[in-house]
């Protein structure tokens, strides 16, 4: 009995996106190669089912926890068995290193989540401008207008890096006056 599997196009109405591109940014964020073209595996929906769940309760896609990626698609998996010197051939030295960088990808220790402050904290100190993708890494979404606030944290539009917008970073302090722009 083979496994089945899911069409990416139905996700966008799954998930209420209001593109297919956002489907294609989680997909990715995931690190998740389609089971076959355009297809995703059970286990593949559902690791995007519990991103979505994230998401909806508030989280961002750099927080949710790098032991959520890939799960090995069921042709892949069902292409490597155990070798015999007798059973080797030129696919499975490529099969054997596929499988030990999937093994050292799920090992990996989880991602500290509060890892993107402590990135924002340095950028303030040091005075670093960001670029709109730089910033988009750290907390999960592209800033927008000249001023954006995602928490206690401030971008402000400071010209331009290359073709994208340069943001300066700037603290809110809470409980306490308020940092002056």
């Amino acid at each position: 009995m083979t496994e089945e599997l899911t069409s990416i196009a139905s996700l966008q109405t799954r998930y209420s996106l209001n593109s297919r591109q956002a489907v294609y940014d989680r997909i990715s964020a995931l690190k998740i190669t389609p089971a076959a073209r355009g297809k995703l595996s059970g286990g593949q929906l559902g690791k995007l089912d519990e991103l979505n769940e994230h998401l909806k309760s508030g989280g961002i896609l750099s927080d949710f926890e790098s032991s959520h990626a890939e799960v090995m698609p069921a042709s892949i998996a069902s292409s490597i068995e155990p070798a015999t010197p007798a059973k080797l051939t030129s696919n499975d030295g490529e099969n054997f290193i596929e499988l030990i960088e999937r093994v050292a990808a799920a090992l990996k220790p989880a991602a500290d989540p509060l890892q993107h402050y402590a990135a924002l904290e340095r950028a303030i100190a040091c005075a670093w401008i960001l670029s709109s993708s730089e910033v988009r890494s750290l907390i999960g979404t592209r800033p927008t207008g000249d001023r954006f606030q995602r928490g206690s944290f401030v971008f402000i539009r400071t010209g331009k890096i290359g073709a994208q917008s340069a943001w300066r970073v700037v603290k809110v302090v809470i409980g306490g006056t308020p940092y002056k722009f």
